[in-house]
């Protein structure tokens, strides 16, 4: 599992970043502060609220796809990836 921080701005980034990862075969998890919501949800990410830092989490070992999924979603990540382990 790997961890980053994201941020959105408006509701139009929520909307591009769950159109993003929305077919990644993966769970992808939103955490802020205790809450914990499916990153594909878009009712959930908006929940949240706009400008807050949310800690995004992929589920996965497959390095080339959690490369592929940091391509896409750059533009949204507000710090250095974190290698996490369980």
């Amino acid at each position: 599992m790997e961890s980053v921080k994201v941020m959105f701005h408006s509701m139009e980034e929520a909307q591009k970043f769950t159109l993003a990862v929305e077919n990644y075969p993966f769970d992808v998890d939103l955490q802020c502060e205790r809450r914990v919501i499916d990153a594909k949800s878009i009712l959930g990410i908006l929940g949240f609220g706009l400008h807050q830092i949310l800690e995004l989490r992929v589920h996965t070992d497959d390095r080339a796809a959690t490369d592929e999924f940091h391509d896409k979603i750059k533009g949204f990540i507000c710090g250095e990836a974190v290698e996490v382990a369980i």
